[in-house]
Protein backbone atom coordinates (compact mmCIF):
# COMPACT_ATOMS: atom_id res chain seq x y z
CA UNK A 1 0.00 0.00 0.00
CA UNK A 2 1.48 3.07 -0.66
CA UNK A 3 1.72 6.21 1.54
CA UNK A 4 2.11 10.14 0.55
CA UNK A 5 3.66 12.38 3.40
CA UNK A 6 2.46 15.54 3.59
CA UNK A 7 4.18 18.40 6.03
CA UNK A 8 2.57 21.88 7.04
CA UNK A 9 3.42 23.93 9.50
CA UNK A 10 5.22 21.12 11.51
CA UNK A 11 2.47 18.80 11.52
CA UNK A 12 2.72 15.27 9.45
CA UNK A 13 0.09 13.64 7.86
CA UNK A 14 0.20 10.58 5.85
CA UNK A 15 -2.47 9.66 3.19
CA UNK A 16 -2.72 6.31 2.06
CA UNK A 17 -3.59 5.14 -1.32
CA UNK A 18 -5.78 1.83 -1.87
CA UNK A 19 -5.77 0.85 -5.14
CA UNK A 20 -5.97 -2.18 -7.44
CA UNK A 21 -2.57 -3.04 -6.55
CA UNK A 22 -3.16 -2.99 -2.80
CA UNK A 23 -6.27 -4.50 -2.91
CA UNK A 24 -4.42 -7.49 -4.83
CA UNK A 25 -1.66 -7.52 -2.01
CA UNK A 26 -4.43 -7.91 0.76
CA UNK A 27 -6.78 -10.76 -1.02
CA UNK A 28 -3.37 -12.86 -1.59
CA UNK A 29 -2.66 -12.64 2.08
CA UNK A 30 -6.30 -13.39 3.02
CA UNK A 31 -6.61 -16.30 1.01
CA UNK A 32 -3.18 -17.74 2.58
CA UNK A 33 -4.71 -17.07 6.16
CA UNK A 34 -7.63 -19.10 5.06
CA UNK A 35 -5.53 -21.94 3.96
CA UNK A 36 -5.30 -21.35 0.42
CA UNK A 37 -1.31 -21.04 0.18
CA UNK A 38 0.09 -21.39 -3.37
CA UNK A 39 0.28 -18.43 -6.40
CA UNK A 40 -2.58 -17.24 -7.20
CA UNK A 41 -3.11 -15.88 -10.53
CA UNK A 42 -4.85 -12.22 -10.64
CA UNK A 43 -7.37 -12.61 -13.07
CA UNK A 44 -9.20 -9.31 -12.78
CA UNK A 45 -9.41 -6.25 -10.19
CA UNK A 46 -12.67 -3.98 -10.95
CA UNK A 47 -14.11 -0.91 -9.00
CA UNK A 48 -17.83 -0.84 -8.00
CA UNK A 49 -18.92 1.94 -6.36
CA UNK A 50 -16.47 1.78 -3.00
CA UNK A 51 -16.17 -1.56 -3.33
CA UNK A 52 -13.13 -3.68 -5.02
CA UNK A 53 -14.09 -6.63 -6.89
CA UNK A 54 -11.06 -9.26 -7.01
CA UNK A 55 -11.08 -12.40 -8.84
CA UNK A 56 -7.76 -14.21 -8.62
CA UNK A 57 -7.12 -18.58 -9.56
CA UNK A 58 -5.17 -20.98 -8.71
CA UNK A 59 -5.37 -24.99 -9.97
CA UNK A 60 -9.29 -25.84 -10.39
CA UNK A 61 -10.33 -22.88 -7.81
CA UNK A 62 -11.50 -18.98 -8.51
CA UNK A 63 -11.76 -17.38 -5.63
CA UNK A 64 -13.76 -13.44 -5.64
CA UNK A 65 -13.09 -11.08 -2.89
CA UNK A 66 -15.00 -7.90 -2.45
CA UNK A 67 -13.45 -4.98 -0.27
CA UNK A 68 -14.52 -2.36 0.80
CA UNK A 69 -11.76 0.38 -0.38
CA UNK A 70 -12.59 3.43 2.79
CA UNK A 71 -11.80 0.87 5.38
CA UNK A 72 -10.28 -1.78 3.59
CA UNK A 73 -12.30 -4.26 5.34
CA UNK A 74 -13.22 -7.81 3.58
CA UNK A 75 -17.49 -7.28 2.63
CA UNK A 76 -17.94 -11.02 1.09
CA UNK A 77 -15.58 -14.20 -0.91
CA UNK A 78 -16.49 -16.87 -2.32
CA UNK A 79 -14.92 -20.36 -4.59
CA UNK A 80 -15.70 -21.80 -7.34
CA UNK A 81 -14.82 -24.74 -9.11
CA UNK A 82 -13.27 -23.87 -12.84
CA UNK A 83 -14.09 -27.57 -13.73
CA UNK A 84 -17.93 -27.15 -12.39
CA UNK A 85 -17.91 -23.42 -14.88
CA UNK A 86 -15.73 -25.29 -17.99
CA UNK A 87 -18.73 -27.57 -18.42
CA UNK A 88 -20.20 -26.68 -22.03
CA UNK A 89 -23.68 -28.77 -22.75
CA UNK A 90 -22.38 -28.09 -26.26
CA UNK A 91 -19.27 -30.37 -26.08
CA UNK A 92 -21.16 -33.29 -24.31
CA UNK A 93 -23.50 -33.02 -27.07
CA UNK A 94 -20.53 -32.92 -29.78
CA UNK A 95 -19.10 -35.90 -28.00
CA UNK A 96 -22.44 -37.66 -27.80
CA UNK A 97 -23.01 -37.23 -31.87
CA UNK A 98 -19.36 -38.42 -32.34
CA UNK A 99 -20.05 -41.42 -30.85
CA UNK A 100 -23.37 -41.93 -32.30
CA UNK A 101 -21.49 -41.53 -35.99
CA UNK A 102 -18.96 -44.29 -34.80
CA UNK A 103 -21.64 -46.64 -34.01
CA UNK A 104 -23.69 -46.03 -37.32
CA UNK A 105 -20.42 -46.62 -39.48
CA UNK A 106 -19.63 -49.62 -37.68
CA UNK A 107 -23.13 -51.10 -38.03
CA UNK A 108 -22.88 -50.32 -41.93
CA UNK A 109 -20.21 -51.88 -42.27
CA UNK A 110 -20.83 -55.17 -40.88
CA UNK A 111 -24.49 -55.05 -43.24
CA UNK A 112 -22.45 -54.13 -45.93
CA UNK A 113 -19.48 -57.15 -44.91
CA UNK A 114 -16.64 -54.76 -45.18
CA UNK A 115 -16.38 -55.96 -41.30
Amino acid sequence: MSTTTIEDTGATIELSRFDAESATEQTIDFLKRLGYKGNWLPLKVSLEDEVYVVEMSFKNKTAKVQINMSTKEIKEYEFQDIDAQSKSPLKSKALLFVITIAGIAVVASKLLGVF
